[in-house]
């Protein structure tokens, strides 16, 4: 059988695995990105949602490769930040500049985090955007479960690469991110990769998701 394929539009090597990973349940489908087809694009996300982002990336990605492309953009809401301080789609602009290090970034969230007693629930939220093999875009937002952002650290080096990994425990698992099992880490991303899958499903694999 001969598979289909879907482009996913990210550079980020982690984000891709991820992806793999969660369509493996589809035998007939095959996940291609930017670095398989020797293409970049600069695009402008410039949007006031994370799904406006998703759109203009899985778009401009679709009109180069003309294969269905899906697209995500997430943020950061953390709960016992301020408004002003949410982090939201710019998690990696303190205090107005986008230049720092990876070390300067944790360290904000880290200090800032200890100011507010050492830990805070959070969550991310993901806009994620398909652009079908006709050009259609179908769009929605998904939620991911709370987290805790702890100034009580994993001890050890980062197996992910993640900025915030290092103090990100998983509430439900009871362990670091970096700690989890498949298992666990496909339960904390349920909504999320149920959302995928089911937009994958309807829109590139022709199979409309049955109603519940």
């Amino acid at each position: 059988m001969e598979k289909k394929v879907l482009f996913f539009a990210t550079g980020n090597s982690f984000k891709m695995a991820l992806m793999r990973r969660r369509m493996e349940v589809f035998s007939d489908l095959e996940i291609v990105g930017p670095k398989d087809l020797g293409i970049k694009i600069d695009v402008v996300e410039d949007g006031k949602t994370a799904g406006e982002n998703a759109i203009k990336k899985a778009v401009a990605y679709h009109d180069a490769t003309g294969l269905p492309t899906i697209a995500e953009d997430s943020g950061l809401y953390i709960d016992k930040f301020s408004f002003d301080k949410q982090p939201g789609l710019f998690v990696r602009r303190v205090n107005g500049r986008d230049d720092l290090s990876d070390e300067e970034v944790f360290k904000y969230y880290y200090d800032e985090i200890e100011k507010l007693g050492g830990e805070s629930k959070a969550h991310y939220y993901s806009g994620v955007a398909l652009v079908d093999a006709s050009g259609e875009v179908h769009s929605t937002i998904f939620n991911e479960n709370d987290f805790l952002l702890t100034t009580k650290l994993y001890d050890k080096e980062s197996l992910k690469g993640g900025i915030l990994e290092p103090m990100s425990f998983d509430i439900q698992a009871g362990k670091y991110f970096d700690e989890r099992t498949p298992i666990e880490e496909e339960n904390h991303y349920k909504e999320l990769n149920e959302g995928y899958r089911e937009l994958v499903k309807e829109f590139v694999l022709n199979d409309p998701v049955k109603k519940r």
